[in-house]
């Protein structure tokens, strides 16, 4: 088998499980983030709004811009178990003592609380970022093939989405039985038990994961110059980076409203878990069903049909007033199935632009892209967490008090105009997009020729 057959085999779904469970791992630390870190640095902590969005936008932005370095120096490792396995391993013990830090309140006030919690966060970011990337490139190096690679985003999804349930469900309760009735305590204990479980699963994805040997691995190494040269002529990686920036506007606002709207629209906090929960359960039977649309359309076509489904759902919840727990829930579950779609259809595409880089510029950075890629969807989470502080701010919120209707009704619209902004303008970059369907293939197809052709040129 060669080479290029070899990274295009197909994967046993012993292999796309055990490389798979580490987006469980991951998730566990990236959905608590996700969905409770904004409340807990307003809620819990005590910081403004604006403040709170401020320093999870930095944390963000300054996560975005190491992930192309990371993704250099991973890319650039050399090791006899691979460029990316061991990164998982060794990153795996830090990254959990740096989760639980970050839930951890210190007796301070004023700008000395500012100060920590900062530099928590950062420290954090540093730590995900140093197993998440060398983690994701591993899409592209274990297989070469775009329908593998599009089933093996939904076994990610899938473990994603568990991991989803698994904080939606437990975190509320783990916090009331540890906390006593003190939440910064409760909130501490329960990182320190999901850093644990995350800091187990890990080492099984090193041990259960391969990373084959391709052709180009014997090239010469190439330096920074040919990574940016790589990254300036791919025009399918840049407009997959502006879709995905303007979709992150969509997910973060809805995905960070969710115990809001339940704690100030709803009046019952508590049953912000169910609501939580009922969508990422619902994701476990989503999901199969996203892999079938982006076989039956192709994964633009995945993109435009989980667009259209947001913004409908968007649409209606601008023009409703819905105050039940059983309503909003449904709502947040609608919004959630075209949130999937999209970070499916993304997590698939990102990996064929690869090949579409080193067709047209002869280098293949794999951890780089990834790297870069990575880097302006955290940067747009964080510019969106920030934007989200501080409009909650303009729009008059206060932190554990009664809202008042004018700021209920800003709090409406900024759940249901930022989104559908995001939405339309990734809508546009996807139109563009080269690789229409079946184009990957015919790109991979020429590459595994031009291989044959200079190994047979060697000889």
């Amino acid at each position: 088998m060669s080479d290029s057959e070899q990274g295009a085999q197909r994967l046993s779904m012993k292999r796309k499980a055990g490389f798979a469970i580490g987006d469980y791992a991951c998730n566990l630390y990236w959905q608590s983030i996700s969905l409770f870190l904004m409340y807990y640095y307003t809620d819990v902590v005590g910081l403004p709004a604006t403040t709170a969005g401020l320093i999870y936008m930095i944390a963000s932005i300054f996560d975005g811009a190491i992930d192309p370095v990371m993704g250099a120096v991973a890319d650039r490792t050399r090791t006899r178990w691979g460029r990316y396995r061991p990164w998982i391993l060794i990153g795996a013990i830090p990254l959990g003592f740096s989760f639980a830090a970050l839930y951890w309140k210190p007796a301070l006030d004023g700008l000395g609380l500012i100060a920590v919690v900062l530099a928590t966060h950062l420290v954090f970011r540093v730590a995900y970022t140093a197993v998440s990337i060398p983690y994701s490139s591993l899409t592209a190096r274990i297989t070469t093939s775009s329908d593998e690679r599009n089933g093996l985003a939904g076994f990610r999804m899938f473990f994603a989405t568990l991991a989803g349930l698994t904080i939606s469900f437990l975190t509320q309760p783990m916090v009331a039985l540890f906390g006593g009735g003190d939440q910064a305590r409760g909130f501490f204990y329960a990182a320190c038990t999901i850093a644990l479980v995350s800091t187990s699963i890990l080492p099984l994805v090193f041990l259960a994961t391969r990373e084959p040997v391709l052709a180009s691995d014997d090239q010469p190494m190439p330096g920074m110059r040919d990574y940016w040269r790589s990254i300036r002529v791919n025009r399918a990686f840049w407009l997959v980076m502006v879709a995905i920036t303007s979709a992150a506007l969509c997910s973060t606002v809805i995905g960070k409203s969710v115990l809001y709207y339940f704690k100030y629209f709803v009046g019952d906090e508590g049953s912000a878990r169910y609501a939580l929960s009922v969508k990422s359960a619902a994701g476990l039977l989503i999901i199969p069903s996203w892999v079938y649309v982006t076989k039956l359309t192709g994964k633009r076509g995945a993109w435009f049909t989980a667009t259209g489904w947001a913004l409908v759902g968007l649409a209606v919840f601008a023009l409703t007033d819905i105050r039940d727990v059983v309503g909003a829930s449904l709502m947040f579950l609608f919004l959630h199935v075209a949130i999937l779609g999209l970070n499916m259809t993304y997590w698939s595409m990102l990996p064929d632009t690869v090949e579409y880089g080193e067709w047209r510029s002869g280098v293949r950075a794999e951890s780089f892209i990834f790297g870069f890629g990575i880097f302006f969807q955290k940067v747009a989470l964080g510019m969106a967490a920030g934007l989200l502080g501080v409009m909650l701010d303009l729009a008059g919120y206060v932190p554990n008090q009664p809202q008042t209707p004018e700021t209920l009704e800003g709090i409406k619209l900024i759940i249901t105009v930022f989104p559908t902004i995001g939405l339309i303008m990734a809508a546009v970059a996807m139109w563009l997009h080269p690789l229409r369907r079946g184009e990957h293939e015919r790109i991979s197809r020429e590459l595994a020729e031009r291989r044959l052709a200079m190994a047979h040129a060697d000889d």
